[in-house]
């Protein structure tokens, strides 16, 4: 490979000198993304600075927040058929919504709950020797975890 000989590897001081600078500089990134993040909660929970919108949402019987006139705003849009608009509520006011590797849990969950359901059912019909009963039962288990992955 061209160039191979140029490349060094790094001794133990230096790995954790670099590393050391990495986990500085994301520390500097992450302060800044929450003081931006404080900043705008700020500027949301702020008094709208338009009379105009500011009398139509108290008229509505809402707060007068920067906050409030966005949701009317979005809502509107929404109203008026842009899809972007209507996905972006839906989204902020689902509450169930689960990540895939809670779906993935889950799912394993149950698949495990079935098996160990089936192993009780064949002990207790007595039709197969426990031997046997758990020879399936790690075969359906190993089937069940190869599927997933």
């Amino acid at each position: 490979m061209a160039g191979a000989d140029n490349l060094k590897v790094p001794t133990s001081d230096e790995a954790r000198k670099y590393g050391k600078k990495g986990g500085v500089a994301s520390g500097k990134a992450r302060r800044k993304k929450a003081n931006l993040k404080k900043a705008f909660e700020t500027i949301l929970q702020a008094e709208v600075a338009s009379p105009n919108v500011k009398k139509q949402l108290e008229e509505l019987g809402f707060d007068s927040t920067n906050e409030m006139a966005l949701a009317m705003v979005m809502m509107q849009k929404a109203m008026k058929g842009n899809v972007r608009a209507f996905e972006q509520i839906s989204k902020l006011t689902t509450t169930d919504a689960k990540d895939s590797l809670d779906k993935r849990e889950q799912k394993e969950r149950i698949k495990a709950l079935e098996l160990e359901n089936e192993k009780r059912k064949i002990t207790l019909e007595g039709g197969a020797k426990s031997e046997d009963v758990m020879s399936d039962y790690f075969d359906k288990l190993e089937d069940a975890l190869g599927n997933d992955s």
